[in-house]
């Protein structure tokens, strides 16, 4: 791996999800004063379950880890790659509007059986609105996919980078429609947002040369075969579709799974959907920044290092990913559990988000952040099976993990453990996939080092050395401060500087402890990180 460039391509990356999650946060921060955990909200964020099932399965992460490998070795034997993308792409319009359309006609009977399922008749007759309406972003977000792929084969980042945080700036702008249009200013956001981000990706695939060929070459067996029907005839494209097929199996059981998680809250009633929503979706940030980013700029390079035979650079690219991850995501799991309330008070309690729904987002926060490391680390480890042409492995897994989440969500439910059972549920699940997939890993490469057990253990003492001392601050300030404490206590504006200050008052001890823990274990990725802050900061100085 060329360490200079993957450094570059790293920091593009981590900068457009650092700046795709900000948006992310503002645009969730104006949603929630707009609509609060309202029945207008729990709609719009059902109908998502499945617009999301189609853009995953059909064109999503399923295409571009199996369009990736197959592209990047094409490139590399010179052969027809742009060939090759065209009849991906033909494939995936023809995908698309098959299931819009399936969709589109089979709409409310869907909402009732998934995800409205505990919605009552009116909140279901939105929803299915709704869900219609936003049946072109799937589409659009389908083909930018590709475009996408095809530019991180290249080790383009930036314009993907730039797609995603327009398509935030969209829904951004639907939200600040939202006081003269309500729900469908959003639902209007979103279809532009899909629009940018296609389009702003267009020269980028002009830079590096794309050609869209309809298919035939003047060999090809079938000279009165229709040009656009010509999908087979293009070299790769059967090796594409059989890498795809087990993943597009394996994003359809993930994608269920959190249709299910859906469909569990909603019977717990419109709010607590609405309040589910806020918590992957906060949860997912850290996820975003620390370990999307990473896994993104590593898969090419692990596909090469596998395509070149060399499978100890590959152990170790994976392997240090993994660590690398770990180590930022941990602690960021302690803050987001710990202190899951104040957070949610700072960022979102005003307008119609109320202390109730704080505390019913702030139940289900504290759960999910327990899965956080082991969701990260499985990023890695997908990609490295997805590096070695095997998307066999991680589906399987990733279905057994799919299995028990839901088995684990419906029993915790059944118990009366509420959002915090649903949370608690996905966590064990996403724990259970990465030690497994880890394992397996570590068969097929050579087995994993005694110095990634030994570190990944120091990690988790710091952690609960950072979680114990951030409860401990968390607590002991009630009675000074009432604002951080459960029930209604906190006020819009006038607490919202002070649990700031407070917020960087605890953070940041809490920080220090696990790095001083991390440091007299010898925790190598600690002295990792500090120089890499140092390289990121030497290159902002020069510019």
């Amino acid at each position: 791996m060329k360490h200079p460039r993957a450094l570059l391509n790293t920091i593009i990356v981590a900068t457009g999800y650092l700046a795709s999650r900000v948006l992310g946060l503002a645009r969730d921060v104006l949603i929630s004063n707009q609509f609060g955990t309202s029945a207008e909200l729990a709609a719009f964020r059902a109908s998502f379950g499945i617009l999301d099932l189609i853009y995953l399965v059909v064109a999503g992460g399923a295409l571009g880890s199996a369009f990736i490998p197959v592209f990047s070795a094409a490139l590399e034997q010179r052969r027809d790659a742009w060939r090759l993308a065209s009849a991906v792409l033909n494939l995936t319009l023809l995908a698309l509007v098959a299931a819009c359309t399936a969709v589109w006609i089979c709409a409310a009977p869907l909402v009732a059986l998934t995800v409205g399922r505990g919605l009552d008749e009116a909140e279901r007759a939105l929803t299915v609105d709704v869900l219609r309406l936003m049946l072109i972003q799937p589409f659009l977000l389908g083909v930018g996919g590709l475009a996408k792929a095809t530019l991180e084969s290249f080790n383009r980042f930036a314009l993907p980078a730039i797609g995603s945080n327009l398509y935030n700036l969209g829904i951004i702008g639907g939200a600040l429609l939202g006081p003269w249009f309500g729900i469908y200013g959003l639902v209007w956001g979103v279809n532009i947002g899909a629009a940018l981000f296609l389009l702003v990706q267009l020269p980028g695939l002009r830079a590096v040369g794309a050609t869209y060929r309809i298919g035939r070459q003047p060999s090809d067996a079938h000279p009165t075969r229709l040009p656009f029907l010509s999908f087979f005839h293009a070299e790769g494209v059967g090796q594409v579709l059989r890498l795809l097929g087990p993943r597009i199996f394996g994003q359809s059981a993930w994608q269920i799974n959190i249709i299910a998680i859906v469909s569990l809250a909603s019977t717990l009633g419109s709010a607590a959907l609405a309040a589910n929503a806020y918590a992957l979706q906060l949860m997912m940030l850290p996820h975003g920044l620390i370990a999307l980013s990473l896994a993104t700029v590593l898969f090419p390079d692990m596909a090469r290092q596998y395509a070149a035979g060399d499978r100890a650079t590959l152990r170790a690219t994976a392997l240090g990913g993994v660590r690398a991850v770990l180590f930022l995501a941990l602690p960021a799991s302690a803050i987001l559990g710990v202190l899951a309330l104040p957070v949610l008070r700072a960022l979102y309690q005003r307008g119609a988000f109320d202390d109730t729904s704080a505390a019913l987002t702030a139940e289900a926060l504290a759960m999910y952040a327990l899965g956080l490391a082991g969701f990260a680390a499985a990023e890695i480890v997908v990609r490295a099976f997805f590096a070695m042409q095997d998307t066999r492995t991680p589906v399987i897994v990733g279905i057994g993990a799919v299995a028990l989440n839901i088995s684990l969500g419906w029993s915790f439910l059944e118990l009366g453990m509420g959002l915090g059972g649903l949370g608690l549920a996905f966590s064990l699940a996403n724990l259970f996939e990465a030690t497994l997939l880890l394992a397996l890993l570590g068969r097929r490469l050579g087995g994993l080092e005694h110095d990634f057990f030994r570190a990944t253990g120091a990690m988790i003492l710091a952690t609960l050395a950072c979680a114990l001392t951030l409860a401990l601050l968390h607590r002991s300030s009630y009675a000074v401060l009432p604002f951080v404490a459960p029930g209604d206590t906190y006020r819009w504006p006038g607490d919202f500087l002070p649990i700031l200050v407070w917020l960087t008052g605890a953070t940041v001890p809490g920080g220090l402890v696990y790095a001083g823990v991390a440091a007299l274990l010898r925790v190598p990725e600690l002295g990792a990180t500090i120089a890499r802050g140092q390289r990121i900061l030497s290159r902002v100085r020069l510019r």
